[in-house]
């Protein structure tokens, strides 16, 4: 589902410029608190859209001037009228984004980089009208559409740090949340693995990439960094959404490359034994195709990576010389076409090339040895900009046209 909420924007309520403007993060938790101010009838929105915006703007003035933090602490504010209102700069378009806005509002590193709801009064005993409990309801489905973080990790503020937040009538009724929320998502909402995830499924997300080629650091079932780095790179090179999330669509691919090759068919005649070449290896033409599949995935794995030249390297100490000169006689050819995109990491002919086009036209890549380092990223960032174009130091099929004819 799309993200269907009525949220008012920071530009809506007139909140004030913040002080800066904080870093988007990969969301893994909702975080509900109450602002402990009064109940109804003596609540401070008096349940009036003038309210509700009159009550962010006094939040905000008191985390900025009093806490002395950046803008408002919360990602979102939920008021007793049922009103919600966008709390930290930037927090509603990350969401709908799939991300968040990095806030204060947890007391720990971890909980702020998820969003936290405040919702208006304290719910020590006083219970939520059904105005308010349905927007929290609709705010808290959307979030997790479009984050896609589970509705099992809604979570209360106390689960962060030592507090009496959102009170004990409130935290109570987080499970009767979190199933409203799977019945507005309905029975279809995936499970998904994202970083700070832990388990044997993690760990065995973590085995199927490293035997892919994709390094995920330790295989230890905590889904850290590493992994999330692997993950990207390996939604990437299979063409899906690289967000480092491992939903069904990931898990697809994962499981299908993790499954062993099926041996080539054979003859039902008399078995034969393949003749070999002086060097003992097969010739390239008595291949299996399934094998010069293979070969050419693992080429297309290290092909952009550091460590590509010594892969490439021990791959041709396997290959019988006599083997390497005849696919050389047979198949060579000088490409019309680059092997595209090129980006930091990347090594080769047509690196060296763009690094001699750049010098030409006055933006210093560095040596013009074929290796894209920091150097020649920043040159062509600084070509992009020139041109007009999306400055992201990747050279994909548009920028190196546009180098070859500027």
């Amino acid at each position: 589902m799309a993200f269907t909420a009525s949220v008012i924007s920071t530009n809506e309520w007139g909140a004030k410029a913040p002080k800066q403007w904080p870093q988007q993060t990969r969301p893994q938790y909702i975080i509900i608190h109450h602002t402990a101010t009064p109940n109804p009838p003596n609540d401070l929105s008096r349940g009036t859209l003038t309210g509700a915006k009159t009550l962010a703007r006094s939040i905000q003035t008191a985390h900025m001037n009093g806490f002395g933090w950046i803008d408002s602490g919360h990602n979102f504010l939920n008021t007793t009228g049922g009103y919600l209102l966008e709390g930290r700069h930037g927090s509603l378009n990350a969401v709908k984004g799939g991300r968040s806005i990095r806030s204060s509002h947890a007391g720990s590193n971890k909980g702020n980089e998820s969003p936290g709801i405040e919702n208006e009064g304290t719910f020590t005993t006083y219970q939520m009208n059904a105005k308010q409990w349905a927007s929290l309801v609709e705010l808290c489905a959307s979030i997790c559409s479009t984050t896609k973080i589970s509705p099992d990790n809604i979570l209360g503020h106390r689960d962060f740090s030592p507090t009496q937040c959102p009170g004990d009538w409130l935290y109570s009724q987080l499970p009767r949340l979190r199933q409203e929320v799977r019945q507005r998502l309905g029975t279809s909402f995936p499970a998904i693995l994202r970083e700070g995830d832990t388990g044997p499924r993690v760990k065995e997300l973590q085995q199927i990439l490293s035997a892919q080629g994709f390094k995920v650091g330790p295989i230890d079932g905590i889904f850290g960094a590493g992994t999330t780095d692997a993950v990207v790179l390996f939604q990437k090179f299979h063409g899906l959404d690289a967000d480092g999330l491992v939903g069904p669509a990931t898990w697809k691919v994962l499981e299908r490359v993790s499954q062993p090759t099926p041996p080539p068919p054979t003859d039902t005649g008399t078995p034969t034994t393949p003749e070999t070449t002086p060097g003992g290896s097969t010739p390239l033409g008595s291949q299996a195709p399934f094998t010069q599949v293979q070969l050419l995935d693992t080429y297309k794995y290290y092909r952009e990576l550091p460590h590509q030249i010594q892969a490439i390297q021990w791959l041709q100490g396997q290959v019988s010389q006599a083997t390497l000169v005849e696919f050389s006689q047979k198949w060579r050819n000088q490409p019309t076409d680059p092997f595209l995109p090129l980006q930091e990491g990347s090594v080769g002919p047509e690196v060296k090339k763009a690094q001699e086009i750049l010098r030409q036209k006055g933006f210093d890549p560095g040596p013009a040895d074929g290796i894209y380092g920091a150097k020649t990223k920043s040159a062509i960032i600084a070509f992009q900009r020139s041109q007009g174009m999306t400055a992201d130091g990747i050279v994909g099929a548009v920028t190196w046209s546009v180098l070859n004819l500027a």
